[in-house]
Parts: C-alpha cells; structure tokens; sequence
C-alpha cells in the first residue's frame, strides 16, 4: 500500500520520493499476546486489571524525578506539544499495526480504514514529523513485536503503555519509546521509562535484551543508541526508590 501526500508549501516541490508513505515490512515474528483483562479507562488515564485498580502510572512515576520547574514548562507548552504527540503516536501505532493485519486476510475493511486515517494524518498539520517517522528504511530491518501495548506489575500496582517493540537484525528483542522534539529540541535520557516497562514486562515473563528511542523532529527521524537492560533497569529502580520515598499514595505499602 502507498500513500501520496500534498506538498506543505508551494516552492519548492518536494520530490517523488518524499511523497510515499512506504508500508512497514509484513513481520514473520508473532505479536506478543495482550494481558487478559488489562486495560485503560480514560479520560482519567487509569489502568485496571479487572477489578483491580493501578493507583499510578510509568510517566507518573518518571514525573517524581523532574523539578518544578520543568514540570511548570511541560503544562505551559502542552497546547504545543499534546496535539504534536498525540498524532504523531497514532500514525505510528497505525503504520505499526499495518504488518500484523496485512497477514490476515479477514481484516482487509479496517486495514483500509486505518490506512485512509493514516494518510489524513500523513498530509495534516504535523506531516513533518510523521512523513519521516513513516518513511524511515529502518522499519524494513525490524520485525514488530507490539505497538501501543498495556503492561502492569500486580505486586508494585503499576501499570502503562509502550510505543512498540520489535526483534531487529541480530536478533535482538527491544522496547522501544517515540518522543516528539520541536524544531530546537534536544534529547534527554528516557533509561528510567524504558526500564520502568521492561521490569513490568518481566513480571509476566517477556524480556528485552535493549531500549531505544525514536526521536521524531521536524523533517527528520532519528533511532537513538542502544541501551542495555542493565542501565534501563538501574535507572528505573532510582526512580521507583525516588518516587516511593516522596508518594503520598502508599495506603498499602505490601502492594510495593
């Protein structure tokens, strides 16, 4: 399937190339199944395993290691980069999602349909972050495993959402996490998120071997480096100690 998009300035004309939305290889790698019962009840964002309700989050507990001011900046700007990152995510978990449909034959409708609320957001106000994110060669290397998947720690209570995971060409199995930067933005270590969901992963018995990062900019996508399950991890356990010794949601410290 290949999508055209319109041009986003009269001059210069873009070439052919920057035109098509390549879809992502058909993956051989089986999705990893979703955990039964686990889901999100929004618009307050909670997670709940049937009865059972998650009292925070992964980016809840990441938010106990920004200071107030940057956390004063996050609300300031979110008009300018909710929209952006809302988008962006979703064309990501369509474009995603394509190679796991693409298999089966009975799912040609909502293939369709997902495809056409891809293009729309291909040609919409954030094109320049999701033509690149799209079109990268790099997807053709990987085999996804998962997009936009819900995972949780009973013990801990914690429960959140992954951008995606995929096996890539040496065979190793890595949790991956999109962030969106606006035109001067710059990279910042996200260890701490990554191995925050590679620890809730391990309660259910699926591992990853690294974390990586996509960072998507205007009129360019970059796959961060490698980090290793080790650093991921460590990172993740100073946050959760950060976070347990300033919470004042612990009413039952035997969850944690």
């Amino acid at each position: 399937m290949v999508f055209t998009s319109r041009a986003r300035n009269p001059a210069p004309q873009p070439s052919d190339s920057e035109h098509h939305i390549q879809p992502v290889m058909i993956t051989t790698q089986p999705w990893l199944p979703p955990i039964p019962g686990l889901h999100r009840r929004d618009p307050e964002h909670r997670y709940w395993l049937g009865e059972l309700e998650f009292p925070v989050s992964i980016t809840g507990v990441i938010g106990c290691l920004k200071t107030e001011y940057a956390l004063e900046r996050i609300e300031a700007t979110r008009a300018t980069w909710g929209p952006r990152g809302n988008q962006t995510h979703r064309a990501l978990e369509l474009f995603l999602q394509q190679s796991q449909m693409a298999r089966d034959p009975y799912r040609g409708t909502q293939l369709q349909a997902q495809g056409d609320e891809l293009m729309e957001l291909a040609e919409g106000d954030y094109a320049d972050w999701i033509q690149p994110l799209i079109n990268h060669d790099r997807w053709h290397q990987l085999q996804v495993i998962a997009s936009e998947r819900p995972t949780c720690c009973i013990m801990r209570r914690v429960a959140g959402t992954f951008d995606c995971a995929y096996v890539d060409q040496n065979g190793r199995r890595i949790l991956a996490d999109l962030k969106t930067l606006g035109p001067n933005g710059s990279t910042y270590s996200t260890a701490a998120q990554i191995g925050g969901y590679m620890a809730l992963e391990a309660t259910w018995g699926v591992s990853y071997d690294a974390g990586q990062t996509i960072w998507a900019q205007p009129g360019q996508l970059i796959f961060g480096p490698l980090m290793g399950r080790f650093e991921c991890l460590l990172a993740w356990a100073g946050a959760w100690a950060t976070w347990k010794a300033v919470s004042p949601q612990l009413a039952d410290p035997l969850s944690f």
